[in-house]
């Protein structure tokens, strides 16, 4: 009996002992899991992609294999995140994660987050043909339309490339590269990939001197080394003019003339682009007081600009202080204003325009925006970007796509300008096409104030 009792007791503790250890195995296995795995994505967190890419790296050198590293960022995911539905940010990621997962395992590779919005992809054996390869895979799988709760979502991604060993031998050194990578993808808009360059680094040093120098002329009120030069926008057929577009420039007390597209780079990534904006506004305007009545004056609004709180009243102040009439003033924005906020800046916009303020939607063509909304924004006039225009008198494919464009157009009813003109070919096929106004070098070079006042005061 007592024997009894005790092999008893013995099988007792031995089952608890048992799932004791069951216990703590699994919750071991729970432990590495997320000290591995990032646990919205399911795929390697940041330290254990290193700690795998570090082995990697010593077994590559070890039999002169090669390989590449790339950046992947999901460009506006926190604007994005904040628009979705509970959980929705979180299935977003997953899917995300999903489908660079399975680029990287068929490439025999390995992915982890190592941001809010960015992944590693590490993948062994390809050279820069190879990254090509990759990063357009990428491009092509992450840019596939996303289903979420019944709504489709298209996200935009960037991918930095970097080699091993030709741009870094240790991991620390190829995550640099890959950050450098991306810069010059942040003058583009919409998704891209970009190969890293030695000659990045210095231009990335160059860079940030410039931002600072920037911010120097902004934040002492140096206001003279900025210029506004003016670009006519004309009747193809009279060639008259019938406004002019204002075009910032930069005169660096060093360096001299800055490129417009860097300044501007500049402006929007530092957000100096709003104090910078302002005053564009301001002496745009001021100096279209001097033109004549029938000439407007264009001014380009960045999508920052839009999302400042007192916009509306900015402009308004402007053209009080001023005395230019609001039917005089036309603000172009470009489509990458909808992608978020669509009904906040659709409101802003149709406050404007009933001030009598004209919009123009700036490089159609270029953009996101969806024909459904495209029916419905508040604008005046559409100008068709001048990468469509380059091409059309060798190639009939662009002939075809601006036709279709000008056809969309001619259907909702909108004036189309045509940017970018520079030969008589392309005036005399766009004329064909229905095309009234256009802008280019052909009608008009930006030229300082002063030349554009010379020709107001020939025109009156």
């Amino acid at each position: 009996m007592r024997e009894s009792y005790l092999l008893a007791l013995c099988l007792t503790l031995a089952g608890a002992l048992a799932a004791i250890c069951l216990l703590f195995v699994r919750r071991e296995r729970v432990l590495r899991h997320r000290l591995t795995r990032d646990e919205a994505t399911g795929v390697l967190s940041q330290r254990e992609l290193q700690r795998r890419a570090r082995a990697w790296l010593v077994q590559a050198e070890g039999h002169a294999r090669r390989g590449a590293f790339f950046l992947v960022r999901f460009e506006q995911y926190a604007e994005i995140s904040a628009m979705l539905r509970a959980g929705e940010d979180k299935a977003l990621l997953a899917l995300v994660a999903q489908r660079l997962s399975l680029v990287a395992r068929a490439l025999g590779g390995i992915v982890g987050r190592c941001g809010l919005d960015t992944f590693t992809v590490c993948v062994p054996d390809v050279d820069e043909q190879g990254a090509a390869q990759v990063s357009t895979k990428l491009l092509e799988d992450l840019g596939a339309s996303y289903e979420l709760g019944g709504r489709p979502l298209i996200a935009v991604f960037r991918v930095g490339a970097a080699l091993y060993p030709e741009h870094g031998r240790t991991v620390e050194e190829l995550q640099r590269c890959v950050q450098v990578s991306m810069v010059p993808l942040k003058e583009r808009e919409g998704p891209g990939w970009n190969m890293f360059d030695f000659r990045l680094l210095a231009r990335q040093r160059d860079r940030q001197g410039l931002e600072n120098d920037l911010r120097l002329a902004l934040t002492t009120r140096n206001m003279e080394q900025f210029e506004l030069y003016y670009q006519p926008v004309c009747d193809s057929a009279s060639g008259l003019v019938e406004g002019c577009e204002a075009l910032l420039r930069w005169h660096h007390p060093v360096l001299g003339s800055v490129s417009p597209a860097v300044t501007i780079e500049l402006a929007e990534r530092s957000g100096l682009i709003v104090p910078l904006g302002a005053w564009i506004l301001e002496r745009a305007c001021s100096q279209a007081t001097q033109w004549p009545a029938a000439w407007r004056v264009h001014v380009n609004l960045s999508v920052k600009q839009m999302n400042e709180d007192g916009l509306v009243q900015l402009v308004a102040d402007v053209l009080a202080e001023t005395k230019l009439a609001a039917r005089k003033l036309v603000l172009e924005v470009t489509e990458s204003i909808f992608i978020l906020h669509y009904e906040r800046h659709v409101k802003i916009l149709n406050t404007l325009r009933a001030k009598g303020i004209g919009v123009a939607l700036d490089d159609f063509g270029c953009g996101y925006s969806s024909l459904n909304h495209l029916r419905h924004l508040p604008i005046d006039w559409v100008k068709i970007d001048r990468s469509f225009i380059s091409a059309l008198e060798s190639d009939a494919g662009s002939r075809e796509v601006v036709s279709a464009l000008f056809g969309l157009c001619q259907a909702m009813h909108l004036p189309v300008v045509a940017e970018g003109v520079e030969t008589e070919g392309q005036r005399e096929i766009l004329k064909a096409l229905g095309c009234r106004v256009m802008q280019g070098f052909l009608l008009g070079r930006p030229a300082p104030a002063a030349e554009i006042q010379a020709l107001a005061s020939a025109v009156s």
